[in-house]
């Protein structure tokens, strides 16, 4: 059977993850309209498509909020991880970095972790 939705164990570790807040806006998403969101969308499907490292929290829904923003604006939304292109496989959405409302830059791995870009000189 295909998994269609991310797993409840998924989502827990992606909320987590993102301290139940917006990634792009820092928003708290306690009793706020809140979506987790592909970054490699759903209509570019890959094995990775569920998985922690293509998923993060935003506030709203793709009709409102920064879920909306990163949707309207692409150009920056994927400049900034918050979408990742699905023309290939060759880049994963692991290994494109995220910008988190803090202004620091992580990769996202699949468990539920950031590991923070090291910093170039």
């Amino acid at each position: 059977m295909k998994m269609t939705e991310p797993s409840r164990k998924t989502v827990a570790l992606v909320k987590q993850r993102d301290g139940l807040r917006c990634v792009r806006c820092g928003r708290y998403l306690e009793g706020v309209p809140a979506s987790i969101h592909h970054r490699r969308l759903r209509s570019h499907p890959f094995t990775g498509l569920h998985e922690a490292s293509n998923l993060i929290c935003l506030c709203g829904t793709g009709s409102v909020g920064c879920h909306l923003w990163v949707h309207t604006h692409q150009a920056e939304a994927y400049e900034n991880g918050w979408l990742v292109k699905g023309v290939s496989d060759l880049l994963l959405p692991q290994q494109i970095p995220v910008l988190l409302y803090t202004g620091k830059q992580v990769y996202l791995d699949d468990s539920g972790h950031y590991i923070e870009m090291e910093k170039t000189a």
